[in-house]
């Protein structure tokens, strides 16, 4: 029967492991081990496990005189004892692990295991998992990528109302790539910490069609409150609509760089999202109740063909100011 000794990283991920057989297994920095480890901290033979004949199984530790210790973290089936301690090397201290017991010698956390320990089940991969491939394709990449720099041209062109200069267009555009790329980059990085998998043009892929998503949907909404002439529409449907994709977005990046559950990685952005939500909604609460000299109303310029609402002409809005006005005065001295 093999040993298998697991090192562990953060959150308790196995990072690599040894498989050693027969019944006796020697840790340590020394070349003479079994199991060979680079810490610095650890003693050139730190520890022996002995397997144990009794009935309940297990291993027999035994501190070889180390300088720092064995401590035990966790040892599942059997009841946990005084740490050995290498204050005395003559005594040899030793302890009986258990199946799954967890210990740490100097900077290093092992895990101890038999080869016939059971696993757990296969798990299903996310959909965005399986066509990642798809999204690393120089033609998906590319032409989301061309999309995007010809809307926020466009954008910029139709919300300009001065003189068109493209070294404005230019550093607008570059500031903007520029963070969508930061943020593609943390994200990559994050997959590459916890998964060792980057996935960066996947990342930057979704982000690309989140912000094509939004930049659509805003321009519906501008179109819609273009014909309702009021900017209640864009003040409640815009940031419903970021808030929305964000969370999306947030759910596609923690399936493609972590190892969350479904469950996880839905109460995480969410939980995100309604964050942001909570501090933009205290930003407008401080404001409410201020003065404002200037009527609210929807001033976008949009094109006459998008307007699909019945309204009214400026030209007889105007022709009808004399009535208007009349009308005011008699109300003011009623």
């Amino acid at each position: 029967m093999a040993i298998i000794i697991e090192l562990l990283g953060w959150g308790g991920k196995r990072q690599r492991y040894f498989a050693v057989e027969g019944s006796s297994v020697t840790i340590g920095r020394s070349y003479q081990n079994d199991v060979v480890l680079g810490d610095v901290h650890i003693s050139p033979e730190h520890l022996r496990l002995d397997a144990n004949d009794g009935a309940g199984g297990g291993w027999q530790l035994t501190d070889l005189g180390s300088l720092n210790g064995v401590e035990v973290i966790k040892n599942p089936l059997i009841p946990s004892s005084p740490s050995p301690s290498s204050a005395s090397p003559s005594l040899a201290p030793t302890i009986l692990l258990s199946e799954g017991a967890e210990l740490k010698i100097g900077r290093t956390r092992l895990r101890i295991l038999s080869d016939c320990h059971p696993v757990g089940p296969a798990k299903e991969l996310h959909h965005l998992e399986q066509d990642v491939g798809k999204l690393n394709r120089l033609s998906i990449w590319l032409p989301l990528f061309l999309i995007s720099l010809i809307l926020d041209v466009g954008l910029l062109y139709a919300s300009s109302y001065v003189e068109w200069q493209w070294k404005n267009v230019f550093s607008t555009i570059l500031v903007t790539q520029t963070g969508l790329l930061m943020l593609a980059l943390f994200w990559g990085g994050l997959g590459r910490f916890l998964r060792n998998e980057s996935h960066f043009i996947s990342h930057y892929c979704l982000i690309l069609m989140a912000g094509l998503a939004y930049s659509a949907g805003d321009w519906l909404i501008g179109i819609l409150g273009y014909n309702m002439g009021t900017q209640l529409v864009s003040l409640v449907l815009s940031p419903l609509i970021a808030l929305v994709l964000a969370a999306l977005l947030l759910s596609a990046n923690f399936a493609l760089a972590t190892n969350m559950l479904p469950r996880q990685r839905w109460v995480s952005a969410l939980g995100f999202v309604m964050l942001i939500f909570v501090v933009s909604i205290t930003a407008q609460v401080s404001q409410w109740g201020e003065f404002s000299p200037y009527p609210e109303y929807f001033s976008g310029i949009e094109i006459p063909a998008l307007q699909f609402a019945g309204a009214e002409s400026a030209d007889n809005f105007v022709d009808r100011f004399d009535s208007i006005f009349t009308a005011a005065d008699r109300h003011a001295l009623d």
